[in-house]
């Protein structure tokens, strides 16, 4: 399939389901802003949108505490899962035209039994790619798309009743559909950059709209 079939099969699938996608993408980043916001809040006593409007930087550096680091870690993963439900709920409704409640969908991740190996295929799946953008920026920028397939790997496995698939199963398997794709990906990112660029315009307004058109595309 080529990009063009791709962007256009999103568009086919979305016709009539816009309200939904919407739906799941929105409440997807209020979920996670919230989360973060009272990460921040509790570990330097500013919220994130003060910090950006007043520019705040001094505030939250004093207001350091040793655990922010450990936390912040645990809000990465929290929030990680809520992006990896939003794609499991997007692969599901590709492959069986269901559509999850996008309250349920968020959260599809945490819920049915997937919790456990979702969690720690997150974890290690991020803890690798740290370790190669340590070792050079451009292996880990290349491991990222390596790992691009790990979450609908994943979710595939779960329907197929495999719960118990081990923490790197999904990754090495993601490596390996994606030898010789890995430049596929990337161009199919860089051709929404125009979309990116009129979300910004429009002060983000219109990635309402782009985000879950972006998603469907990656997920086809």
């Amino acid at each position: 399939m080529t990009r063009a079939q791709m962007k256009q099969a999103s568009k086919d699938q979305l016709r009539g389901n816009w309200g939904w996608a919407i739906c799941l993408t929105i409440f997807a980043w209020l979920f996670n802003a919230v989360i973060l916001d009272i990460n921040r809040w509790i570990w330097t006593g500013k919220d994130f949108t003060y910090s950006i409007l007043r520019y705040n930087n001094e505030a939250i550096i004093q207001g350091y505490k040793p655990g922010y680091d450990l936390s912040t870690f645990i809000v990465g993963l929290i929030t990680g899962l809520v992006l990896w439900g939003v794609a499991y709920t997007i692969l599901d409704f590709i492959e069986t035209g269901k559509k999850e409640p996008w309250y349920a969908g968020i959260f599809s991740a945490y819920s049915n039994g997937r919790f456990k190996n979702s969690l720690f295929t997150l974890f290690m799946t991020n803890l690798f790619i740290t370790l190669w953008f340590f070792a050079l920026v451009i292996p880990g920028f290349i491991k990222g798309y390596s790992y691009a397939m790990t979450p609908y790997i994943l979710k595939d496995k779960f329907a197929a009743g495999q719960t118990d698939i081990g923490a790197t199963e999904a990754i090495t398997e993601s490596r390996h559909l994606m030898d010789g794709h890995k430049m596929d990906l990337f161009v199919l990112d860089l051709s929404f950059i125009g979309w990116g660029l009129l979300g910004i315009i429009t002060c983000g307004i219109g990635f309402i709209w782009i985000t879950p058109y972006y998603r469907q595309t990656k997920t086809n």
